[in-house]
């Protein structure tokens, strides 16, 4: 398996289909998650039909979800 590479053995903090806030206040869909060349996870989060790809420091679980996943 290369470095870069996410198993479903890994564990990150968010899920598929996860609605997330980042820090700068904007709220978006989880819709994919890969690695990065240094095995550090991204997400590509859907915020009003574009992808926003972020890094996971920089997210946080919205328990208020106001959008539909």
């Amino acid at each position: 398996m290369a470095k870069s590479d996410l198993s479903k053995s890994d564990i990150t903090k968010f899920r598929v289909g996860d609605v997330v806030s980042t820090v700068a206040g904007q709220s978006g869909i989880v819709r994919a998650i890969f690695a990065t060349f240094e095995g550090e996870p991204r997400y590509a989060v859907e915020n009003d039909g574009a992808l926003d790809f972020i890094c996971e420091n920089r997210l946080s679980l919205r328990r208020d979800a106001p959008l539909a996943a």
